[in-house]
């Protein structure tokens, strides 16, 4: 099927196993409206945008994608109302904080910040798979690989994943108490889970190699920090949003430097 060669699909394609596998260990009673809750929610805002807009709607494959990014981040035991709302939101960022370039914040990491203060979420990160035995951080890792060499990330999430452990060891050395659970589940998982389909996400994330690794680096060193600062439960979706602002600004400084280097440059006469 050619949909699911594209980057989208193959990204639908990785979430299954994480879904099963997911829903095995915390109850397909539990998981599943929690799932649909979050993808309904989604899709509904993307039909209302598409309403608003006067625009025909194709197949909502980017609000399905938000809305399982959403719903594997929340704790399934969220009450679905608040899933759907939480789904919805990632959508409707999308269309209200955006530029001529696109949307300029990854949607779920967004959403989910905002549900904190908005309706008290926790934040579980299940779709990690942080509930079953460690070896299957493998099916994590596997899964998000697939994805990454699809979208040409791979330089974004070594830098992440280098800086960020790196950054946690030495604080270790320091004061290995404080950090000692970042090493443990689930903290391990959620990590991994935000840098290969998260940290990843197309529209907002880097596609020059050399932009991912200073963004990869950033958002690592953000996350770190707000971590170590006691932020809570956001500190990695922080992160992201802070990569996000700096990919936004590094965008609009060289289209300036562009546009004015056009500007002193004359035509030869005669040319």
């Amino acid at each position: 099927m050619r949909f699911l060669r594209t980057p989208k699909g193959a990204l639908i394609l990785a979430f299954s196993p994480l879904l099963v596998l997911g829903a095995l260990a915390d109850g397909w009673t539990l998981v599943v409206p929690h799932v649909l809750a979050a993808i309904v929610g989604a899709i509904a805002a993307e039909l209302l945008a598409a309403q608003i807009q006067q625009r025909q709607l194709s197949w909502p494959s980017s609000a399905l994608l938000s809305g399982s990014i959403v719903a594997f981040v929340l704790d399934p035991a969220t009450p679905l109302i608040a899933t759907l709302t939480i789904g919805a939101l990632a959508t409707l960022s999308k269309h209200v904080i955006t530029t001529r370039r696109g949307h300029i914040f990854n949607p779920a990491a967004l959403a989910l910040v905002v549900s904190i203060p908005l309706f008290a979420t926790a934040q579980s990160w299940w779709g990690a798979l942080p509930d079953l035995p460690w070896p299957f951080i493998a099916v994590v890792l596997a899964a998000g690989a697939l994805v990454v060499d699809r979208i040409n990330k791979f330089p974004l999430v070594f830098a992440f994943t280098a800086t960020y452990f790196s950054i946690f060891t030495l604080a270790s050395l320091i004061a290995p108490a404080s950090v000692a659970e970042m090493f443990r589940t689930p903290f391990v998982q959620s990590a991994v889970f935000l840098a290969m389909f998260m940290l990843t996400d197309p529209p907002t994330s880097p596609s020059r190699a050399q932009d991912q690794v200073w963004i990869g680096g950033l958002v690592a060193v953000v996350s770190c920090v707000g971590q170590l600062a006691g932020v809570g439960q956001a500190y990695l979706l922080i992160g992201v949003l802070c990569g996000n602002v700096a990919l936004m600004a590094a965008r609009y400084v060289r289209e300036a430097r562009f546009a004015a280097s056009k500007r002193f440059i004359q035509p030869t006469e005669g040319a």
